[in-house]
């Protein structure tokens, strides 16, 4: 038996016993109703990278894979068969892969699993308040203020040397604290950092607002500051990794990306034209730099309303007008 037939045979275990309600992302995640739990929501993600193939959860977070060598593990052989694979078939491709050890790669006889953001829980500092608390005259309060962020967003202020002229914005998922960004609110020279974050790789901010909700759009931006000001959500740059179009993808939402307007702001719009993904090009003023600048020349209501009347998923529209900023 040739060997990539066999290992199609293992991926099509899975593969030909997809759901009917599946669907699939330009990253190349088939979408579900995880099979393992009472998931509602598609949360279920298979994906196959070359002769790999990985499912992960991220309702009750069951993970299972298989690459290259002799074994399906129990947990692939219960998803298989949870899909619909019957016994026989499982038990096929099973003594199949037992006649070709040899010619396989032993790297490992566990199951194989797709490596996704896994973020860790965080403590916050001893000294900490709610910039809502503070006094009215309060630096790191005014400054929130006139960004027009104050009731927005939870917003902190950390009492210790290195942020005490910094608005401090946690971050959260599945409503834990897994790290936050420090904005200086008056930066004295090019030698002081603007922003100070404690953020791990693969990270989407505010994400979890969209995880259970009804909203059928999710505009995707550069900062913090726009996200909370439009209500989106941010990748904190002008590039989107793996693990965040992924997160970014599951929300089974209409993503429409809104990068700043500038150079910098090119490369996140030719990247989602890339993943497929639809790019807002408003015709705001030329002042208006950003999601957060609009919202303060037009209000908020106005610039979302902008955002997504202007939102285009034409490939080569996207580059066109890339081309000219």
């Amino acid at each position: 038996m040739d060997i990539d037939f066999l290992v199609e045979s293992v991926h099509r275990l899975l593969l030909d016993n997809l759901p009917v309600k599946t669907s699939k992302t330009p990253s190349g995640w088939h979408t579900m109703n995880c099979p393992m739990c009472s998931d509602k929501r598609r949360r279920g993600g298979l994906i196959s990278t070359g002769a790999k193939i990985s499912f992960n959860c991220f309702n009750c977070g069951f993970t299972t894979g298989w690459e290259p060598n002799p074994t399906l593990g129990k947990k692939f052989k219960d998803l298989a068969t949870r899909l619909g694979a019957t016994e026989e078939d499982v038990h096929k491709v099973t003594i199949e892969l037992l006649k070709y050890t040899e010619d396989l790669e032993v790297e490992s006889t566990s199951d194989y699993v797709y490596t996704i953001a896994k973020f860790n829980t965080i403590e916050l500092p001893k000294k900490v308040s709610t910039v809502e608390d503070l006094k009215a005259d309060h630096p790191v309060k005014l400054y929130a203020e006139q960004r027009g962020l104050l009731g927005l967003y939870p917003l902190l202020y950390f009492n210790e040397n290195l942020y005490k002229q910094r608005l401090v914005v946690p971050f959260t998922y599945n409503g834990e604290l897994v790290g936050w960004t420090a904005r200086h609110i008056a930066p004295p020279d090019k030698t002081t950092p603007k922003y100070l974050h404690n953020m791990q790789p693969g990270y989407v901010f505010n994400v979890d607002k969209f995880a259970d909700t009804e909203r059928e759009i999710v505009i995707v931006t550069e900062g913090v500051f726009d996200a909370i000001m439009i209500d989106g959500i941010a990748i904190q740059g002008n590039s989107v990794g793996p693990e965040q179009a992924h997160l970014i993808e599951k929300l089974g939402k209409r993503i429409i990306v809104c990068p700043d307007r500038d150079q910098a702001g090119v490369d996140l719009m030719l990247q989602a034209a890339e993943l497929g993904w639809e790019v807002s090009f408003p015709p705001w003023h030329v002042d208006c730099k950003d999601a957060a600048d609009a919202v303060n020349m037009y209000g908020r209501l106005a610039t979302v309303g902008s955002i997504i009347k202007h939102a285009t998923n034409n490939k080569l529209k996207i580059e066109v007008k890339a081309k000219m900023i």
